[in-house]
């Protein structure tokens, strides 16, 4: 059991941590690609996909959450604390490890941003946009492909498993937005080339 200086700590160790988990999180998956669609002179802080930036985001996380975790531990242990100071942190603890589990899904590439729109209701109806590109010189295993909505990027890879052609639809595009595309060949040892030139597509 915990003394009452060491719960009140711990408790607002919990409060801000979640807190600016679920900011984070929060900007990343929404704020983030609505201002971006709104206008191009905007910056992205969301780091592009398995980057350097976004690996050392994902360690800090990770981090955080597990801080979170052993804290909330340790509050669920305690029963001098009252029970809707338990469940109220608890809950906390739960939307912020689902957000940052959410966040590191779709902004590495595993879960597109529009397929995760979709799935949470705020995308609209989605379009469809077919890719071409001349195959590499070297010899490859595949393609992989990667979309945002700035030019220049970042991108976020959209293809779940490696493209053996020089073709790929990208399914359920939503709309009013304009896309940039790039391709990367991939080698057997899997390792990935530089991007290829960009193919803008402006979806209606």
């Amino acid at each position: 059991m915990l003394h009452s200086a060491a719960r009140a700590r711990v408790l607002s160790i919990i409060w801000i941590v979640a807190s600016v988990l679920v900011l984070f999180a929060g900007e990343n998956l929404w704020i983030d690609p609505w201002l971006r669609s709104k206008s191009r002179l905007v910056p992205s802080l969301t780091p592009e996909a398995l980057s350097g930036l976004w690996f050392l985001a994902l360690l800090a996380v990770t981090v955080f959450c597990i801080l979170l975790i052993v804290a909330q531990v340790l509050v669920a242990l305690d029963r001098g604390i009252p029970l809707g100071k338990r469940m109220g942190t608890g809950l906390a603890t739960f939307l912020a490890v689902l957000l940052c589990v959410l966040w590191a899904c779709v902004t590495s590439g595993m879960t597109s941003q529009s397929t995760f729109g979709q799935k949470f209701g705020r995308g609209s109806k989605g379009h469809s946009v077919t890719l071409t590109w001349k195959a590499s010189k070297s010899a490859v295993k595949g393609y992989n492909v990667y979309r945002g909505t700035t030019s220049g990027g970042p991108y976020t890879k959209i293809n779940p498993d490696l493209v053996p052609g020089l073709t790929y639809k990208d399914q359920d595009v939503p709309g009013g937005t304009t896309y940039y595309y790039v391709t990367r060949a991939v080698d057997a040892d899997g390792r990935e080339s530089a991007n290829s030139s960009e193919i803008k597509a402006a979806v209606p």
